[in-house]
């Protein structure tokens, strides 16, 4: 991480002059980011999830946390007599995002970005930063939702279909008025974009200039390709200006590759085989699974070099052309061991994706931390029980026409004489598949491919009280990428300080 963007515990003690407030503080990204970039620290922060502010409190100390709704902070006391250099707002953005597919949505929730006027109109601050997803430029009002053959609403109350026996949302009645409250409330289409035109123009009028872009937190050193619109707005008569990427997937002279996957990954852990489970795993799972191992494994097999001995944080994963560190006595292999891996994409819906290869950075990280899975294949030349179970599962979703005869060739796999085995050709040697196996990532990689440093405290609260790994999880996909943040903020600052510097000596 560039020395500029260093995330620094002493970031805590107390600065005299404008002070920073960060309005959805979770467990603390935006905050984070923010200090990263403007190498000062966060004053205020307010949420409404008491382990989220825990968490929060436990990294950013110096800190005034409030355990509150947004609405219910008075920013005048807030603020205590204080200039706001900076307000940051990273309201809910499950209520705008396509992956909540055709469900309800709640006004509530998708209102919550108007706060951000409460607080412009009552302290005015300088700087104002706001971040959710894309599909926030096309907020709207809602409306109810309605059957499209009798033209009657649609409640948010479930009934079972007598004709499909399935689960489905009630129909209101010929004549029934349906409370608000108890519509199925969707987005009108008719007038997309409304309440975005009209949040902005607020700004504007405010005396703010506003502008925004989307950012993607792999473009400035995340191991994420999670994209994000940032909004920024000023009133001191500063240009607003925007952060150039440091990251690319084909870097030019002066940027860096992307940041892969594969360097959040702890591969001391083992996964588990997706073959003898107590559970069986569901079947679209396994379709998944098995389409990575044909992409990511089979077609292009380019395995990595896996310490299996955790003796180096720094080693955590070689390809296979770069020099290897001393081989050790032990553990048998030298403390190695040949693996080829991918990140499986577990989400359903508008993804049809089966995965990521793990060179590329991991896709965006979820509250439940469900959708990347870590797939290897795990060779050893001894085991051929395990191997004929592969080739087994692999010809089940691959062979034309279905499962067929293990003794014939597989389509598009190489196989060995009669045994049928699922081989991958790597510099010319054959190495055999023997099992396949899978996990969730655990919460600390996830932080990592958030963009968060190794030293963010993610399992204990301010007072002690641990949090477990869905916790943990779930604060992480509800984050701010702090890369991005940091990179906005820094944009954004540098100016002024030369601005006063230039003032000072004139």
């Amino acid at each position: 991480m560039p020395p500029a963007l260093a995330w620094r515990t002493q970031f805590a003690l107390d600065y005299q002059g404008e002070i920073n407030v960060d309005l959805f503080a979770g467990g603390g990204g935006a905050s984070t980011g923010l200090e990263m970039g403007l190498q000062r620290p966060v004053h205020v922060a307010i949420n409404h999830d008491p382990d989220a502010i825990s968490m929060h409190q436990a990294n950013h100390p110096g800190a005034v946390h409030y355990l509150s709704d947004v609405y219910e902070v008075d920013p005048i006391e807030a603020a205590a007599g204080r200039p706001i250099g900076w307000l940051h707002a990273s309201p809910d953005c499950t209520h705008h995002s396509q992956a909540r597919g055709g469900q309800p949505r709640k006004r509530v929730i998708r209102s919550l970005s108007w706060v951000v006027h409460k607080w412009a109109g009552l302290v005015r601050p300088r700087v104002i930063s706001l971040e959710n997803v894309e599909q926030i430029l096309q907020w709207s009002p809602l409306i109810a939702k309605r059957c499209p053959k009798t033209g009657r609403v649609i409640t948010v109350d479930t009934v079972v279909c007598p004709e499909t026996g399935r689960k489905t949302h009630r129909v209101a009645d010929p004549g029934e008025r349906v409370p608000v409250q108890e519509q199925f409330l969707v987005p009108d289409r008719r007038r997309r974009g409304h309440n975005w035109r009209h949040f902005v123009e607020g700004l504007r009028r405010l005396g703010y200039r506003v502008e925004w872009r989307t950012l993607r937190a792999c473009d400035f050193g995340a191991p994420t390709t999670r994209e994000r619109l940032f909004l920024v707005a000023r009133c001191d008569g500063q240009p607003i200006a925007w952060p150039k990427p440091t990251h690319h997937k084909h870097p030019k002279r002066g940027q860096k590759r992307w940041r892969s996957a594969a360097e959040c990954i702890d591969w001391s852990i083992p996964g588990r085989s997706i073959f003898d489970r107590p559970r069986p795993l569901a079947e679209n799972t396994l379709r998944r699974i098995a389409k990575g191992i044909q992409k990511f494994v089979i077609d292009a097999a380019e395995p990595f070099i896996v310490p299996i001995a955790n003796y180096g944080r720094g080693e955590v994963v070689h390809s296979t052309d770069e020099p290897l560190r001393s081989i050790t006595a032990w553990p048998r292999g030298g403390a190695f061991a040949l693996c080829t891996a991918y990140m499986a994409q577990m989400n359903g819906g508008f993804n049809e994706s089966p995965g990521r290869d793990l060179r590329e950075p991991l896709s965006t990280i979820a509250a439940r931390g469900s959708q990347q899975q870590l797939v290897e294949c795990r060779l050893s030349p001894d085991d051929q029980v395990g191997a004929l179970r592969v080739a087994a599962f692999l010809i089940s979703y691959y062979g034309k026409g279905g499962p067929r005869d293990l003794r014939e060739p597989m389509d598009t796999l190489t196989t060995r004489d009669r045994l049928a085995l699922v081989t991958v050709t790597i510099q010319g040697t054959h190495y055999v598949i023997v099992d396949i196996a899978l996990r969730m990532l655990k919460p600390r990689e996830l932080y990592r491919a958030q963009g968060f440093p190794d030293s963010y405290i993610i399992d204990r609260g301010h007072d002690g009280r641990r949090f477990t790994a869905t916790a943990q999880t779930r604060m992480c996909g509800n984050s701010v990428s702090p890369l991005p943040m940091a990179a906005t903020a820094a944009a954004n600052d540098h100016q002024v300080i030369a601005a006063h510097c230039a003032g000072g000596a004139a």
